[in-house]
């Protein structure tokens, strides 16, 4: 079994051992449908769970007050990866599918590989090495194409916007 972290717990919500977590997968269908998680390599059956304003908030069973959730604040949530991958649509990827993938542009002309994945909030930042060098280009819609389990890049918009 291999887990991967999906969420990082914030704090606690409210008085009945509810706590706000934010997710840190954009696979969101995996929550729909998560019945356990691991925390501190604890099993947490969860009770309930909704997604608002870009929030997961989660009551698990064993959690019944504030200060049972307070234990929680900052940890980590952990599921296991076939789970996201059972999740993922076609177009989607696992940051550790992305790290070490090869990158080509549309006439197949090797343009770098992915070294890292970061994200300074507003979209995921592939960084790259490029002939020696490593440069930033944020994820985002016409710069990256998904195909065939691969990521195609458009040079042209790739040029526009690495740094």
């Amino acid at each position: 079994m291999s887990n991967i972290e999906i969420a990082k717990i914030l704090k606690p919500q409210g008085i009945k051992g509810e706590v706000k977590a934010l997710p840190l997968t954009n696979i969101l269908a995996v929550f729909k449908k998560l019945k356990t998680c691991v925390i501190d390599g604890d099993e947490y059956q969860i009770s309930k769970l909704s997604l608002r304003q870009g929030f997961l908030y989660i009551f698990f069973s064993s959690i019944q007050s504030r200060n049972e959730a307070e234990r929680l604040r900052n940890k980590s949530i952990y599921v296991d990866k076939s789970i996201l991958e059972q999740e993922k649509k076609e177009d989607e990827f696992l940051i550790d599918e992305l790290i070490g993938m090869l990158l080509y542009n549309e006439e197949g002309e090797y343009v770098g590989q992915i070294l890292d994945v970061v994200n300074y909030g507003s979209c995921d930042i592939f960084v790259i090495e490029k002939e020696g060098r490593k440069v930033e280009a944020p994820y985002v819609e016409g710069v990256f194409i998904a195909k065939d389990g691969a990521l195609i890049v458009n040079q042209k918009k790739f040029d526009e916007v690495c740094v």
